[in-house]
C-alpha cells in the first residue's frame, strides 16, 4: 500500500522549484511524499524507492563521442555532463547546483558554474583547434591526390 506524505513547500528565497512526487523506503515498504524538487530537475523520484536522504537531483545528459575510423562501431571516448545537486549532502559544494562531467570511468568532475564556463571555453578552443586540424588534414590528403 501506498502513502501519501505533504513535506513542506521550499521557503521563498530559495531557487524556482516544484513539489514532486517521490517514492520513499524499500521495495518492500514505500510511500509516496512530495518533495521540493528543482525546475531544471528531469528524474523520475516515483520510479523506484530511494531512501529520502539519497534523493539527487539532476538534469538530462548532455555528450560526446568519440569515434575512430579503424573501428567504427566503437566510441573511444564519452565524455558526458549534466547540472546535479545532493540535497542531504554534508558538503555545501553538492547541495548546490553543480555541474558533473564523466567519462564513464570511475571518477566524475565537480564543477561549479564559473569551472564549467571556463572548461567550456576551454572545449571551445580545443574544437576550433580539431577543426584547423581537420582542414589541414583534408587540404594536405586532396592535394596528394587521396580520398577522404
Amino acid at each position: 500500500m501506498t502513502t501519501t506524505v505533504q513535506l513542506a513547500a521550499p521557503a521563498a528565497a530559495e531557487p524556482p522549484s516544484r513539489l514532486t512526487p517521490a517514492l520513499v523506503g524499500t521495495w518492500s515498504k514505500n510511500q509516496i511524499v512530495y518533495i521540493p524538487c528543482p525546475s531544471w530537475c528531469t528524474e523520475d523520484h516515483a520510479a523506484e524507492p530511494y531512501a529520502l536522504e539519497d534523493i539527487t537531483h539532476y538534469t538530462d545528459m548532455a555528450g560526446v563521442q568519440v569515434s575512430t575510423f579503424l573501428d567504427e562501431d566503437t566510441a573511444l571516448y564519452n565524455w558526458w555532463a549534466r547540472i546535479e545537486s545532493d540535497p542531504a549532502s554534508n558538503d555545501p559544494r553538492m547541495r548546490a547546483a553543480h555541474v558533473m562531467v564523466g567519462d564513464d570511468s570511475v571518477n566524475e568532475a565537480r564543477m561549479t558554474p564559473d569551472m564549467a564556463e571556463a572548461f567550456a571555453d576551454d572545449l571551445i578552443k580545443f574544437a576550433s583547434q580539431v577543426r584547423s586540424a581537420a582542414y589541414t588534414a583534408r587540404t594536405f590528403t586532396e592535394a596528394k591526390g587521396g580520398a577522404q
